[in-house]
């Protein structure tokens, strides 16, 4: 309605390929989730709860939740496709849940961090089968009939989710995407190394990060294991300059087998936090 159709092969393979990343962060949610979607009430989520990953997400949520609004009244259907796609791929899956992964194959049932992450999960899926509905309608369906397991009702007779105005936070979202940025830096060091055969995952890497002071703070009370999926990370601080430089070799120790960390203390093969977990 607003050009000509261009269609060939190439085109059709870049939208199999979008497709599929799709499906697979749905599959991903659907995964951890064991088919088993319990819907949140969202104005009860307590905030306070969550850690600032969980925060930042939640903001994007209901960033894209007024960008879906004004695409839908405007009939622009392109931009709304791109936009929730480039969340998929860039915000959950190379992202959120590469980071989160850890925290859902490796840590107790009864770990808070597990279960606020199965709990934002639950609001994802519950955000995007809604928003994909007019765009991916038989996909959307076949999702909503499998959680729905057996009960009766279309995705296409939902309403969209009304996203509460306070998980708005552009203070967490500025410092993540800050963190986000490092987090790319790091990235391109630990595949240099992969590249040359000195390491294989990145959690074989330590890694060495020196930083200029606004960002040596940033960076003091997170868990960077945790951000760069790495098994050590030592912080420097590089005072008066803006330069940010990274080291990355081979971690000395030895080989978890349940998380594939590598660490300095072993029981049973385990580290001392999987040698507490059945």
């Amino acid at each position: 309605y607003s050009e000509d159709l261009r269609i060939d092969k190439n085109i059709l393979i870049q939208h199999a390929e979008s497709y599929r990343k799709i499906r697979n962060t749905f599959r991903f949610m659907l995964g951890n989730l064991k088919d088993n979607f319990e819907k949140q009430d969202f104005e009860k989520i307590n905030l306070a709860e969550f850690d600032e990953l969980e925060k930042h997400i939640l903001h994007k949520l209901f960033v894209i939740s007024n960008s879906v609004s004004e695409n839908l009244k405007s009939y622009n259907f392109h931009k709304l496709y791109k936009e929730l796609l480039s969340f998929c791929t860039l915000d959950l899956s190379s992202f959120y849940f590469d980071i989160r992964k850890d925290v859902l194959y490796c840590d107790g049932k009864n770990s808070a961090k597990r279960k606020n992450s199965i709990t934002l999960l639950n609001i994802i899926l519950d955000c995007l089968i809604k928003w994909y509905a007019p765009v991916l309608s038989f996909t959307t369906e076949e999702i909503s009939d499998l959680i729905k397991k057996g009960k009766k009702g279309s995705i296409h007779e939902e309403n969209f989710p009304v996203i509460p105005s306070h998980w708005k936070n552009d203070t967490v979202s500025q410092k993540w995407e800050t963190l986000i940025n490092l987090r790319q830096k790091v990235n391109i060091a630990i595949e240099e190394k992969r590249s040359n055969k000195i390491i294989g995952s990145s959690l074989e890497a330590e890694v060495e990060i020196t930083l200029p002071d606004n960002h040596h703070k940033l960076l003091q009370n997170m868990d960077a294991q945790e951000l760069f999926i790495t098994s050590k990370v030592i912080k420097k601080l590089q005072k008066n300059s803006e330069i940010i430089s990274v080291k990355v070799k081979k971690a000395n120790g030895t080989k978890c087998i349940r998380c594939w960390k590598i660490v300095q203390e072993i029981k049973d093969k385990k580290c001392k936090r999987c040698s507490l977990i059945n």
